[in-house]
C-alpha cells in the first residue's frame, strides 16, 4: 500500500547503493578542524592588525548594547540539554550561541540541542548535525527532499520526533587552547569556542545535506534541501540526474572540481553572488561540500563562519549573508499550508470537512486560498469559499450515498505572487510520485491491512521463560482494530495473546511468549500464527503465515564436559543445533566440515532498530549443545577456518565507543558463549571478516555478480588457524559452564561464499610441534638476548631467551604494530631457559613484535610475517 511504504521510509537512514551495498547509518553532521599548515595545503592567516581591529569592533558593539533600551526578542526557542554540565563559563558560551541563532529565524516549535562536552580527536574542535532528517511531511515545499528535523518541525508547525533531541553537538573538552568568552578576542594561540559552537549549530540547523562519497562515486538516498541549491560552474544543478547520475563518478568529479556554488534567490539578492562551496580536488570527508570555500572567505570575511577550519586568534561571530539567506530559502522563512491527509472512511452518512491552517513569515493573499478537489476523476476543481476560525479555513463536502474516490490539494499565494501548496509540488496528475495530491475513499472498505513481519525464531532454550517476537508493522486505510497471535506447544491447547502498540511509533506492534518456569522441555515444538484485523464494518483480516504456522524448537543441553574435540568426519548431528549451517564437504574440500550456506543470503529476518522495516539482518548459528566447564589454565578454542564474508569499510573497527557493533563492519563471523544456559550471549572476541586475511580478501574480491555479491569460492588451500582465549573477553571465569555458538551475521547488503570450520578443539590437548632440525648440538651457554627464528616467517616463530633466575614466571606473546596483544601466554619457566613456539599462520602479512615480560625486563624483537 502506497501510504505504508512512504511512511516506513520517511526517516533518513541510508546513503546510497555501492556494488550491492547499502550503508545504513548516517554520520550526524560535519566537523570543523583547527587550521594546521599541513592540512590540505591551505594557509589561513590573520590579516595584519586583525586582533586590534576586532577588539575595537567588539568594544563598539558592547557600548551600543549598553545604550540600547530594548533588546531583540528571540523568535525561536533553542533549548540546550547538556550530557554533563560543563563549567559555567563554557555553558555561557553555548547559551550565547543559541541566543544568537534564535534571532535569525522564527519557529513555533522548540529546537532541542543535546550538547556533549567530551573528548574528540586531537585536531577536531567539534562536530554537529541533525539527529534525523525527514521528507514528505505536511508543510514541506520540496518533494522527496530531506530536511533536518528542526527545520522540518518549523515548516510542519508541529513536533515530529517527540522528546528526542533535534541536534546533537559535541565539542572537544580536551582541547587546551580554547578561548572561552563571548565578547573578548582570543590571543594568537587560542581558538574561539564561541565561533566554533556557532559554526556547529549552523550544521545542525541546516547547513548540511545528504551527499556522501564511496569508492570514487558520489550519491545520495534522496537529496537534502541544501543539495537542491548546489550548482556547478555551468549553472547545472548537481541534483539533476539527467546530467549527473546517482550515484556516479561524474557526480564525484563535480564535488572535487573546486567550482560548486550554493545558489538560492535570497543568496543571489543579499550576497551579490552565489556562495562558493569548499570542494577541494582531494575529497575530505567531514569538510568537503557542506562548508563555504576556505580560500575565498578568509579571516574577517562576513561569510567566514562556515569555512571548514578556523585559525588561532580568529573570531567569526556573525552568521553572514550566505548562511542567513540560504536558510530563508531552505524554509526557515516560508509560508506553509498544514492540511490533514485523510484516511479512507466508510461514513457515507456525514458531510466531509476539509481543513487547513495557514502560516506565513511574510504577507500572503487570503483571496488566493483554494482547495482543489477531484471526485471520481482526475480533473481538479477549485473551492474558494471557506469558514474561517483564526488561521484555520474549512470546507464541508456534502454527503453522498455514492461511493467516492477523492483527490485533493491546497493552494495559496504570498503577496509577492510566490505560490505555496500542500502536499509539496502539487499537483502531479500523472505518474505515481507521492505528494502530488492527497487521496482517500468514502466507500465500503474491502482493503486488507498491510502487514510486514518475518519470523526469525527457529530455536529457544529450556531456560528461557520470556521470548520476544520481532516487531510487526501494520497499517490500514481505515485503521487497525486488533492484532493477536495464537500458539500451542506440541499441538496442544491453543493460547491467544494480543500485540501491543510501540509507544511513539505509528505502525509498530510487539508481543512475546511468556512461559512458566519448567514448562518447556527439550524437543518441544511451538507453533504460532498472527491475525491482523482492521476496523471495517465487514472486517478485513490478514493471517500470517497465509497457511499453516510458524514454528520453532526448544533446545535442551547435554551434560557438561571438560573439553570437546571434533573433526566432523562423522557428522555430530546430536551435538549441534544448526540454523543456516550444515555438515558437508563442498567442492574444493577433501573432508567434511561445519559450513554455512554457500553462498549465504542477505539479511532478511530481524530489523536493526527493532522497529521493523527493510533494514534487516539474519544470523546463521551453529550451537554446541554440550556445555564446557571452563579451565583456569588452558581455556582455549582452536579450529581451522575459511571466511569469505563481505568485508566492512576500510579501517572500520568492530565496536563503536559505546560497545555496540559498528554498522560499517557489515557482515562478520564470531564465536559467542552463554553462562546461563542460553538466555544471554557474549562475543568471546570481536567479530572478523574477509579483511582478516589477504588470501580471503583476494578470493572475496575475485568476482562479483550483477547485484554486487561476491562470486569467489572458498577452498581448503585458504584454511587459516584460529585460536581464541575463552577468558580474554572478561565476561567469563574458570568454573563457568559455557554453551558455545558459532555465528555468521549478514546484513541487507552484499554477500559472499561464507564460513567453513573444521578440526574444532575446545580445551582439548594440543599436539606439541616437532622441534626444528638442527645441524649440530646446541651450545651449553645461552644468549641473554631474545632470539627469534625464523624471521621473516609465514607459519611459526620460535623464541629463545636465557633468564637470570632458574625458576621464573614470564609473559610472552605476539604484539601488533599498535602495541596490542594478539597472542599472549603466562609461562612458568624452570631451568633458566625460555623456549616457546607461536603459531602465526592466521596473521595477515605485516610487521609484528615478539615480546617477553620478566620480573626485571621487557624484551622486544620485530618480526616480519609474509604470505
Amino acid at each position: 500500500m502506497k501510504k505504508l511504504i512512504y511512511l516506513f521510509l520517511l526517516i533518513s537512514t541510508a546513503t546510497f547503493a555501492q556494488k550491492g551495498r547499502h550503508k545504513m547509518e548516517m554520520v550526524p553532521g560535519k566537523m570543523i578542524k583547527e587550521y594546521t599548515p599541513e592540512y590540505m595545503g591551505l594557509k589561513r592567516d590573520l590579516p595584519e592588525g586583525y586582533t586590534e581591529n576586532m577588539r575595537a569592533i567588539l568594544a563598539q558593539a558592547a557600548a551600543i548594547r549598553v545604550e540600547a533600551t530594548t533588546q531583540t526578542k528571540a523568535s525561536a526557542n533553542i533549548v540546550l540539554t547538556f550530557e554533563t554540565v560543563p563549567p559555567a563559563d563554557v555553558k555561557a558560551v553555548f547559551e550565547k550561541a543559541a541566543a544568537t541563532w534564535s534571532t535569525v529565524f522564527s519557529s513555533d516549535v522548540p529546537i532541542n540541542v543535546y550538547v556533549k562536552w567530551a573528548s574528540l580527536a586531537t585536531n577536531v574542535l567539534g562536530s554537529a548535525g541533525a539527529t534525523v532528517n525527514v521528507r514528505n511531511f505536511v508543510g514541506a515545499n520540496r518533494l522527496n527532499t530531506f530536511y533536518p528535523i528542526a527545520l522540518a518541525e518549523k515548516m510542519a508547525h508541529k513536533n515530529l520526533n517527540g522528546t528526542n533531541a533535534d541536534i546533537i553537538a559535541t565539542f572537544n573538552s580536551d582541547f587546551t587552547a580554547w578561548y572561552i568568552g563571548t565578547d573578548g578576542v582570543p590571543n594568537i594561540n587560542q581558538i574561539d569556542l564561541y565561533s566554533v559552537v556557532l559554526h556547529e549549530m549552523g550544521h545542525g540547523l541546516g547547513f548540511i545535506g545528504q551527499v556522501s562519497v564511496t569508492s570514487g562515486e558520489a550519491g545520495y538516498p534522496y537529496p537534502g534541501i541544501f543539495d537542491q541549491y548546489m550548482i556547478n560552474a555551468a549553472n547545472v544543478a548537481l541534483m539533476d540526474t539527467n546530467s549527473f547520475k546517482n550515484p556516479s563518478a561524474a557526480l564525484y568529479t563535480q564535488l572535487t572540481s573546486g567550482k560548486i556554488n550554493l545558489s538560492t534567490p535570497s543568496v543571489l539578492r543579499n550576497n551579490g553572488s552565489a556562495g562558493k562551496l569548499y570542494t577541494p580536488s582531494t575529497y575530505s570527508d567531514g569538510s568537503s561540500i557542506y562548508h563555504v570555500d576556505q580560500v575565498k572567505y578568509k579571516v574577517g570575511d562576513a561569510n567566514a563562519l562556515m569555512t571548514p577550519q578556523i585559525a588561532r586568534g580568529e573570531v567569526t561571530r556573525n552568521i553572514g549573508p550566505i548562511v542567513s539567506s540560504a536558510f530563508n530559502d531552505f524554509g526557515w522563512y516560508s509560508s506553509n499550508l498544514i492540511g490533514e491527509e485523510y484516511n479512507d472512511t466508510e461514513d457515507q452518512a456525514s458531510d466531509k470537512v476539509f481543513s487547513v491552517q495557514v502560516y506565513s513569515d511574510t504577507l500572503w493573499d487570503e483571496s488566493s486560498l483554494k482547495l482543489y478537489l477531484a471526485v471520481n476523476s482526475n480533473t481538479f476543481n477549485p473551492v474558494s469559499s471557506f469558514t474561517k476560525a483564526g488561521n484555520t479555513y474549512s470546507y464541508s463536502l456534502p454527503k453522498s450515498a455514492t461511493a467516492r474516490n477523492i483527490k485533493y490539494y491546497w493552494y495559496a499565494e504570498e503577496k509577492s505572487g510566490k505560490k505555496f501548496v500542500t502536499p509539496a509540488e502539487a499537483p502531479v496528475i500523472s505518474g505515481t510520485r507521492f505528494g502530488s495530491y492527497f487521496e482517500f475513499n468514502i466507500a465500503p472498505d474491502t482493503t486488507k491491512p498491510e502487514v510486514v513481519y518475518s519470523n526469525p525464531l527457529k530455536y529457544i532454550f529450556t531456560s528461557q521463560t520470556s521470548v520476544p517476537l520481532p516487531t510487526l508493522l501494520a497499517a490500514d486505510n481505515i485503521g487497525i482494530d486488533t492484532i493477536y497471535m495464537e500458539y500451542s506447544i506440541n499441538s496442544g491447547a491453543t493460547i491467544r495473546k494480543g500485540f501491543t502498540k510501540v509507544a511513539g511509533l505509528t505502525y509498530s506492534f510487539t508481543n512475546s511468549f511468556d512461559f512458566a518456569s519448567g514448562l518447556l522441555k527439550a524437543g518441544d515444538v511451538i507453533k504460532y500464527r498472527i491475525i491482523v484485523k482492521d476496523k471495517a464494518k465487514i472486517t478485513n483480516t490478514v493471517t500470517l503465515p497465509a497457511t499453516g504456522n510458524y514454528e520453532f524448537v526448544v533446545l535442551g543441553l547435554q551434560a557438561a564436559a571438560a573439553n570437546y574435540k571434533q573433526t566432523f568426519d562423522t557428522p555430530p548431528t546430536t551435538d549441534f543445533y544448526l540454523k543456516g549451517f550444515s555438515f558437508t564437504k563442498p567442492s574444493g574440500f577433501s573432508t567434511i566440515g561445519l559450513h554455512s550456506a554457500h553462498p549465504y543470503a542477505d539479511g532478511s529476518e530481524e530489523s536493526y532498530n527493532g522497529a521493523g522495516g527493510t533494514d534487516k539482518f539474519t544470523n546463521s548459528d551453529a550451537i554446541l549443545l554440550k556445555p564446557i566447564t571452563v579451565r583456569a589454565d588452558t581455556a582455549k578454542i582452536y579450529f581451522d577456518e575459511v571466511v569469505l564474508v563481505e568485508p566492512g569499510e576500510s579501517g572500520a573497527s568492530f565496536l563503536n565507543t559505546d560497545g555496540t557493533v559498528n554498522r560499517s563492519f557489515y557482515d562478520y563471523v564470531t564465536v559467542q558463549a552463554s553462562n546461563d544456559a542460553g538466555k544471554n550471549w557474549n562475543n568471546l572476541i570481536n567479530g572478523w571478516d574477509s579483511n582478516f586475511s589477504t588470501t580471503w580478501l583476494n578470493a572475496y574480491n575475485s568476482g562479483f555478480d550483477a547485484a554486487g555479491n561476491s562470486t569467489g569460492v572458498g577452498t581448503s588451500a585458504m584454511v587459516k588457524k584460529r585460536e581464541i582465549d575463552i577468558l580474554s573477553s572478561g565476561k567469563f571465569k574458570a568454573g563457568d559452564q559455557l554453551v558455545f555458538r558459532f555465528r555468521l551475521h549478514a546484513d541487507v547488503g552484499a554477500h559472499g561464499w561464507g564460513w567453513a570450520i573444521d578440526n574444532l578443539n575446545i580445551q582439548g590437548s594440543v599436539a606439541t610441534p616437532a622441534p626444528p632440525l638442527v645441524l649440530a648440538a646446541e651450545p651449553t651457554s645461552y644468549s641473554t638476548e631474545l632470539q627469534v627464528t625464523p624471521n621473516p616467517t609465514s607459519r611459526w616463530v620460535n623464541l629463545r631467551l636465557a633468564l637470570g633466575s632458574v625458576d621464573e614466571k614470564v609473559v610472552a606473546g605476539i604484539v601488533g604494530s599498535q602495541g596490542q596483544w594478539i597472542q599472549q601466554e603466562s609461562l612458568q619457566i624452570k631451568g633458566g631457559l625460555l623456549e616457546k613456539q607461536f603459531d602465526i599462520s592466521t596473521l595477515p602479512a605485516g610487521t609484528y613484535y615478539v615480546q617477553v615480560i620478566t620480573n626485571r625486563n621487557v624484551y622486544n624483537k620485530r618480526i616480519i610475517v609474509v604470505r
